[in-house]
């Protein structure tokens, strides 16, 4: 496939080379910015910490310092906002989609109804200091969340969070998959993704775009990708479930809760890194295995309905050649950028009022199940025999399984499990990896997934979890052993 340089306008090179080049800046390129704090008259900002980050989550952390770490808390009536659109959504909107398709998504309406009602309340509670006093379970402050109430822990650890980071990942995500780039880094990578994932290309940089975006990014370019022919129904379905797993943030929620980065439990090192490529790679790992065995390996590979397919081609020579022509063509038939960020955004408020009132009632109730409830904790125990062969007893065992267990729930708990305490760092490491490795739970992630036009089915996200959970506990527990052979006790 020879490159004939006349096809292509100035415009298109240039679409092609520097919307691309700055959508890989946005998602891949850290560079440090110093602490700061703005003052405009009486509205302080919140102290935003020198660091060094890619520009999605600065930008993040711009927004959230504007408007809710500082005195201006404008966040929470955003979030009850968003979760206010999902509850229009199911009435008026599309209301077929709620009610007229699966008993699955008619409950899931249900939890999202209930969860704008719990959002409701924490909004009241916040903005004028009033609940109702039977609900003090919610409001008070708790020990396993080290003080914190479960209503505080769900509206910042959580909700404002998701509510500020997609949007932003979403503002720079057609930067990155819509002119040319995935097209172009497809060509290269497909011959390792089709016979070892049974995936496109393209998976590749979609899944380190949700590594180092947000899985909402991972989850939106899929459902783009799908929705336009360029994936099949079992190619989406995998990437999803397998590949588009929690962003760099809550990596280092993770490792800052499990103390992985904190060097002055370790003699002066730092863990981060180790933890960061080793999920990396777990993750890999079980996709590998993950894709070959149902429920994953019985999905059909048909296309959107409706839509013309445009699989990947097989290309065997010629390749950079056919790269780059793939590239341009996608730059050259592509609509202008505020059309591919209008089309975004759009699609990101339907999927991000589903993670707002799913979240507040998947996040609540894990959250309170977990506090207040025996129920995880013996859920946790169908883990008892595959910890137990990693040498953990005692309260580590349950320790351990509760946390594998409460990661279905919501991503970050299993970290808290450790915040406190003395405990083995194959422990800490375990709780830190098996949240991301294992990638699917119910307070953002589900909901996410399932607000795409990706027709995922619910039992399968379960059974996915379950296999990938066991599978994640087998390997991480290996690398463990492998490279913490001394115990380590912090």
């Amino acid at each position: 496939m020879a490159l004939q340089a006349k096809r292509y306008s100035v415009s298109t090179y240039l679409k092609f080379f520097l919307f691309s080049a700055f959508g890989v800046f946005a998602f891949f390129i850290n560079f440090n910015l110093p602490a700061y704090q703005i003052h405009i008259g009486g509205w302080e900002w919140g102290l935003v910490k020198a660091q060094s980050n890619v520009l999605c989550s600065h930008l993040t952390n711009f927004i959230k310092a504007a408007l809710y770490t500082g005195n201006f808390k404008a966040m929470p009536f955003v979030v009850w906002a968003i979760g206010l659109y999902a509850v229009v959504d199911l009435f008026w909107l599309r209301p077929e989609k709620a009610w007229h398709t699966t008993k699955v998504n008619a409950a899931f309406a249900i939890f999202k109804i209930i969860g704008f009602i719990v959002l409701t309340m924490i909004d009241i509670d916040i903005y004028f200091g009033a609940h109702f006093g039977f609900m003090g379970w919610l409001f008070n402050g708790v020990d396993s969340l080290n003080g914190n109430s479960i209503a505080n822990f769900v509206m910042a650890n959580i909700l404002v969070t998701i509510c500020i980071s997609i949007p932003c990942a979403s503002l720079f995500l057609p930067f990155l998959v819509d002119y040319g780039l995935v097209d172009f880094i497809g060509v290269f990578v497909r011959v390792i993704m089709r016979p070892v994932f049974k995936l496109p290309g393209r998976a590749a940089i979609i899944m380190v775009t949700a590594f180092l975006g947000n899985f909402s990014a991972g989850h939106i370019a899929v459902n783009d990708q799908y929705k336009t022919g360029r994936m099949t129904e079992r190619e989406s379905v995998c990437i999803d479930t397998s590949l588009s797993t929690v962003s760099v943030g809550f990596l280092m929620a993770l490792a800052t809760n499990t103390g992985l980065n904190n060097a002055e439990l370790w003699g002066g090192k730092n863990y981060w890194n180790l933890f960061f490529w080793v999920a990396f790679l777990i993750t890999l790992i079980v996709a590998f295995i993950g894709v070959r065995i149902p429920p994953l390996r019985g999905i059909p590979d048909n296309y959107y309905p409706g839509a013309t397919p445009n699989p990947e081609q097989v290309i065997k020579k010629g390749i950079f050649s056919a790269a780059i022509t793939e590239g341009l063509d996608m730059a050259q038939n592509q609509d202008n950028v505020g059309k591919r960020i209008k089309y975004y955004m759009i699609e990101t408020m339907n999927v991000l009022g589903t993670v707002a009132a799913g979240t507040s009632f998947f996040g609540t109730f894990g959250v309170v199940l977990y506090t207040y409830t025996p129920i995880v904790r013996w859920l946790g125990y169908i883990f008892w025999p595959f910890f137990r062969i990693f040498g953990f007893k005692g309260q580590e065992l349950t320790t351990a399984t509760t946390g594998a267990m409460i990661s279905f729930v919501e991503v970050t708990v299993p970290g808290l499990l450790v915040t406190t305490g003395v405990w083995s760092m194959r422990l800490r490491f375990m709780l830190a990896v098996l949240p991301v490795t294992s990638i699917i739970f119910l307070a953002s992630f589900v909901p996410c997934c399932m607000g795409t036009e990706v027709p995922v089915k619910f039992w399968h996200l379960c059974v996915i979890w379950l296999e990938r959970m066991i599978l994640s506990i087998i390997i991480t527990g290996i690398f463990a052993i492998i490279l913490f052979p001394a115990t380590m006790i912090a």
